[in-house]
């Protein structure tokens, strides 16, 4: 570990430029701000931030396991928030607005529609010879 310390040590401003686009573009590639393009467009500049990292750490292994750190502390931040908001959320009684109703009330039915025979509409004799 002290050899990964002194590497971390050395690091230049062009690695920690690369270290920052990797941290944005894979934040990126991951969240629901862009859409499929975008996400895919991110993912591919965070791969490529990631290799260049990677490329100019000396020894390159480190490189590669600084970014392997960095996605293992990015997945147990997201992980520690999640629960910290599933714990401080208050309970709720009835389902939320979100959710899928699971019956349907009766007074929320659409009023039934009369026939055309009984609402003294004329039907055309093509059609009343089809009933």
């Amino acid at each position: 570990m002290t050899d990964l310390s002194d590497s971390l040590q050395r690091m230049t401003f062009a690695q920690l430029v690369l270290l920052l686009g990797f941290l944005t573009a894979y934040v990126l590639a991951l969240g629901g701000m862009l859409g499929n393009g975008g996400r895919r467009n991110a993912g591919v500049v965070a791969a490529g931030c990631a290799a260049g990292f990677s490329a100019f750490t000396d020894p390159w292994e480190h490189g590669a396991l600084l970014m392997v750190f960095v996605v293992a502390g990015l997945g147990l931040f997201v992980m520690f928030a999640w629960l910290l908001a599933r714990m401080a959320a208050p309970r709720q009684a009835q389902p939320s607005q979100w959710s899928a109703p699971t019956t349907m009330m009766v007074d929320t039915l659409p009023p039934e529609q009369p026939h055309a025979e009984s609402s003294g509409v004329p039907t055309s004799g093509a059609a009343s010879a089809m009933r």
